[in-house]
């Protein structure tokens, strides 16, 4: 049996390319992790979007309806368990204009960018959730 004789090039080139797989896979770990606030603060956005809307077809007078839908979304964005911390949120509603008409909650959030400087990101932009309610009719009797 014939052995083949080991070259110190391909040791190397064995160390090169571990480093750099290595290093691939240190960015990899921190871009995952990077996502991690814009989840969140999709995630509480959606919440909040949803009780707005909630709110905004439970009422039958359409400037408490406003206020209530507004109070609840910055409630539910403030609360303790969507720890996002840094994370931007602007809250708009449109009530509904008469009875059984749609009324509309959009809640925008801008999450940071985390290890901005070093994987170069730039900042990220706003990003929204909304969702459309209907008034139920038969509570909607405004005047």
């Amino acid at each position: 049996m014939k052995t083949v004789p080991h070259h110190r090039g391909e040791r190397g080139q064995a160390l090169a390319e571990t480093a750099l797989f290595a290093i691939l896979a240190i960015l990899m770990a921190f871009g995952l992790l990077a996502w991690i606030p814009t989840h969140r603060a999709r995630s509480a956005a959606t919440a909040a979007a949803y009780a707005c809307t909630q709110f905004l077809s439970q009422s039958p007078d359409p400037a408490r309806a406003q206020r209530n839908a507004v109070n609840v979304a910055w409630r539910t964005l403030n609360a303790d368990w969507s720890a996002t911390g840094g994370v931007q949120y602007r809250v708009q509603v449109s009530p509904p204009s008469g009875p059984g008409l749609p009324g509309r909650c959009l809640v925008s959030f801008q999450a940071p960018a985390l290890f901005n400087g070093l994987l170069g990101l730039s900042a990220g932009g706003w990003n929204s959730e909304w969702f459309i309610s209907r008034s139920e009719t038969w509570k909607a009797r405004w005047q």
